[in-house]
């Protein structure tokens, strides 16, 4: 049986998200995959549909994300669903240098609410040093009757979004993952609608 997929109106952001899901996952992406397995172990017991991901005090500019997921239809609110976000500091790293690669420092589970909803407190993330790709944040989403999928958000702010990913954004109409930025008080908002569909 061929692997399924977790299509959502996304760009190239999550591309080698979605590349660590196929059939011949190349040697990063199965360490991708071993490390959020990790991850999950340090999920906690009780998970709400309000989560915090960076602690309070952590350097940066407050953010929030309101997020909503809709079954298929993107009409149905897809409830009871674990959502588990990361993404790197205000610096731009994932953690400590000296801890290697795919270890998330700031990460944190919600569950989505009777009406889909979801909602992480956190820090506006950095690009990479490198600055060569644009700031953004992972998503896993599972749920009932369907298997962990990847898929992200960048900021519409960002001059390092590409071109293409906006443009795929825009096609992708209410369910575009290149967020529009509010401040409140000085907090960034951004809120974020997903559709869930499941292609073999």
């Amino acid at each position: 049986m061929k692997r399924r997929t977790f299509l959502v109106a996304l760009p190239a952001v999550a591309g080698a998200l979605r590349a660590a899901v196929t059939e011949a996952a190349p040697a990063q992406d199965v360490e991708y995959l071993r490390a959020l397995e990790r991850a999950q172990l340090q999920r906690p017991r009780a998970v709400q549909s309000r989560a915090r991901i960076a602690p309070v005090g952590e350097p940066g500019t407050p953010l929030v994300i309101s997020g909503r997921l809709f079954q298929a239809d993107g009409l149905t609110a897809a409830a009871g669903f674990t959502v588990f976000a990361y993404h790197t500091d205000a610096q731009g790293h994932y953690d400590l240098p000296s801890r290697g690669p795919h270890s998330w420092r700031l990460k944190g589970w919600a569950l989505t609410d009777v009406e889909g909803r979801f909602e992480f407190t956190t820090i506006r993330p950095a690009p990479y040093p490198s600055r060569t790709q644009a700031a953004h944040v992972h998503v896993t989403f599972e749920g009932p009757q369907l298997p962990r999928r990847s898929s992200g958000i960048q900021f519409s702010d960002d001059p390092l979004v590409s071109r293409e990913d906006r443009e795929a954004s825009t096609k992708a109409g209410r369910f575009g993952s290149v967020l529009t930025v509010t401040t409140k008080q000085g907090v960034q908002h951004v809120t974020w609608n997903v559709r869930v569909t499941d292609a073999s």
